[in-house]
C-alpha cells in the first residue's frame, strides 16, 4: 500500500498546486471524481495508460509521480546537487529518453527480459558489450517522441503510438532500434571500461591469452582504439582472442 499512498499524495499535492478540483481533474481525464479521490486517499491506483495525461496536466515527470526520483545530495543538510545537476554533468554511452504518452510501453517493457535478450544477441552476433542503457522521460520532447543518444549525440529520433493494446510492441520496436544504433555507432560507444570487462572476461575463460599482455603490455586505451578501428572495417570483434594474438605478435 506504500506506493499507493505516496502516488496519492503526489497526485493530490500537485492537483491543488495547479489549482485543480478533483471534479475539474477527473474530467480532464476522463474518469469519475470518486476515481480521483481514491487515488489519493491510497486505495486504489491509476491505470497505466493514464500515467502519460496525469503527468501533463500537473506538470511533473513519470519518475516524479512513480517515485523513482532519486534523494538529493546533501551537504550540510541544503540539497546542493539535485538529480538533474547530477544527470547533466556526464554524458552516458547510451540513452533512451522517451515523451510523456511512450511511458506505458517502457513500464510495461521494463517487466520482461527484453533488453537482456537484445543486449545477448548483439554479444552473439558481434562480440559487443553494450553499455548499460540509460532510460528517462523528457519532457521537452513531444508526447509521442523517443529518441536514442550517446554522448549526448543523437543517434536516431522517432516517434511511437501508444495504446492499451500495443505497449509491448511499442517497447520491442524502440528497444530494437535502440540496439541496431549501438552496433552501428559502436565504434564511437566503445570505452575504456567495456575495454576493461572484455578483456576481465578473456582473462576469466581464457587465462593464457590476455594475462600479462593487458595491461601491462598493451594499455587499455590502445586496446580500446584498435578495436574500434576492426568495428569500423569489419563490424564485429566477437574474434577477440586472435584478436589480442595479434597484437601481441606485433609488439
Amino acid at each position: 500500500m506504500q506506493m499507493e499512498y505516496q502516488i496519492g499524495n503526489i497526485i493530490s499535492q500537485y492537483r491543488q498546486n495547479q489549482k485543480m478540483t478533483q471534479e475539474e481533474f477527473a474530467a480532464r481525464l476522463g474518469v469519475t471524481p470518486q476515481a480521483v479521490s481514491k487515488w489519493e486517499r491510497g486505495n486504489g491506483l491509476p491505470d497505466i495508460t493514464l500515467v502519460g495525461d496525469i503527468c501533463r496536466l500537473l506538470h511533473i515527470s513519470a519518475d516524479l509521480l512513480l517515485g523513482i526520483q532519486e534523494k538529493p545530495i546533501v551537504e550540510n543538510n541544503n540539497a546542493v546537487f539535485s538529480k538533474e545537476i547530477r544527470n547533466n554533468l556526464i554524458a552516458d554511452p547510451l540513452t533512451l529518453e522517451f515523451g510523456i504518452n511512450i511511458t506505458p510501453c517502457v513500464i510495461e517493457g521494463m517487466k520482461t527480459d527484453y533488453i537482456n535478450q537484445k543486449r545477448n544477441q548483439l554479444a552473439k552476433e558481434a562480440g559487443m558489450l553494450t553499455p548499460l542503457l540509460r532510460i528517462m522521460d523528457n519532457t521537452e520532447l513531444g508526447v509521442k517522441e523517443y529518441r536514442i543518444l550517446s554522448y549526448g549525440k543523437v543517434l536516431r529520433q522517432g516517434e511511437e503510438t501508444v495504446d492499451e493494446t500495443n505497449k509491448m510492441e511499442c517497447f520491442e520496436r524502440i528497444i530494437t532500434q535502440v540496439f541496431e544504433q549501438c552496433k552501428i555507432h559502436y565504434h564511437e560507444i566503445l570505452n575504456k571500461e567495456i575495454v576493461k570487462i572484455l578483456v576481465d572476461n578473456i582473462k576469466e575463460q581464457y587465462s593464457g591469452i590476455a594475462d600479462g599482455l593487458v595491461p601491462e603490455r598493451i594499455s587499455y586505451l590502445t586496446l580500446e582504439k584498435h578495436l574500434k578501428k576492426i568495428v569500423q572495417e569489419q563490424g564485429s570483434i566477437r574474434d577477440f582472442i586472435h584478436i589480442l594474438e595479434e597484437l601481441e605478435e606485433a609488439l
